[in-house]
């Protein structure tokens, strides 16, 4: 019974805990996204609240069939299931999409780390192996739920057709009426429709690797971070900054270009640089007119996809570490 009990408790924790790394993402006030400072102006920090109170149950069975799948092989299969209820339980109280890139990293982590549960310690080798095993067992089915995942959230950016655009990319291209019918005739799992995204989608390109950046380069750059700062909330802020620094965003990428991808890039690495030689209570000399910035053509520079990948770092170390509130 007590083994029982302690795994509903980890089963718990895990859901709180990625609930937790979405609320630090949205409340930090992060040059571009909407913040407890900023709105945009159609979506609010109040209708990102709402998303992320009711994906608690989405998070939780995500983590709990993680769990199962230690027992169960017939449990293998319902990743893109899961991913379309979150974003519908993420849309029910507003019908905006808030939430679709943190959830589609957010929902297999929680999963992963459920299914790691038993393991004597979890650890980001344990985590990473579950993930991967999660990310190569998906069928056409979870390929169809996913499609449909796109179709309820509608998200916004234009998929790119350049000259890496071929036939076979039509299959992610969620809006054509033809998408899952080809998705069906030619067997295409999750992993096969986000390799055709990858190019040009950074999340995609995450599924492609086992979630390389995240657990590479990301998830110790938060660690980095959170040992130099002593509050949490700056910490995240850094993190943000560097990442938005080091990379394009992907979805200012689609929104508008890659050469004003490249811009803001170069803007957020100036801004680093002065935060890095400013005591915390000071930085916002340097980057409050950087908000304003990105801002000022509403949300079409919007950082998001750099904020959903901080949100599932930011879950791998409330989930690995002891991390306390300092205030």
């Amino acid at each position: 019974m007590s083994q029982e009990v302690n795994v509903e408790e980890r089963l718990c924790e895990i859901s709180e805990k990625a609930q937790f790394a979405m609320l630090l993402d949205i409340l930090t006030p992060k040059p571009g996204n909407v913040h407890r400072y900023r709105d945009h102006p159609d979506t609010r920090i109040i209708h990102f609240a709402a998303s992320i109170t009711q994906l608690i149950h989405p998070l939780y069975k995500a983590a709990a069939w993680g769990y199962q799948l230690q027992s169960s092989v017939n449990a293998s299969k319902k990743l893109g299931t899961l991913i379309k209820r979150a974003v519908r339980a993420s849309m029910e109280p507003h019908e905006k999409n808030t939430l679709l890139g943190t959830i589609l990293l957010l929902i297999p982590l929680a999963a992963a780390a459920g299914n790691a549960i038993s393991a004597h310690k979890l650890s980001k080798q344990t985590l990473r192996q579950s993930l991967s095993q999660i990310l190569h067992n998906t069928d056409v089915n979870d390929a169809v739920e996913l499609v449909r995942a796109l179709q309820i959230a509608g998200p916004g950016g234009a998929i790119p057709k350049t000259s890496e655009w071929t036939p076979r990319s039509q299959a992610f291209d969620f809006q054509s009426p033809h998408t899952i019918g080809l998705i069906r005739r030619e067997k295409y799992t999750i992993l096969d429709l986000q390799a055709l995204a990858a190019s040009y989608d950074s999340i995609a390109q995450e599924y492609t690797t086992d979630f390389s950046y995240t657990f590479d380069i990301l998830y110790p750059q938060v660690l980095r971070a959170l040992n130099r700062y002593s509050r949490l909330e700056d910490a995240v802020l850094a993190t943000y900054l560097w990442v938005l620094s080091t990379r394009p965003d992907s979805f200012i990428q689609r929104k508008v270009g890659p050469q004003v991808a490249e811009e803001v890039m170069t803007q957020a690495q100036k801004v680093l640089s002065r935060i890095q030689k400013t005591p915390t209570k000071h930085w916002d000399t340097h980057i409050s007119p950087f908000d304003e910035y990105l801002h000022s053509r509403g949300s079409r520079l919007n950082p998001g996809t750099t904020a959903d990948l901080l949100s599932g770092a930011l879950f791998m170390a409330l989930i690995l570490e002891n991390i306390k509130l300092i205030f």
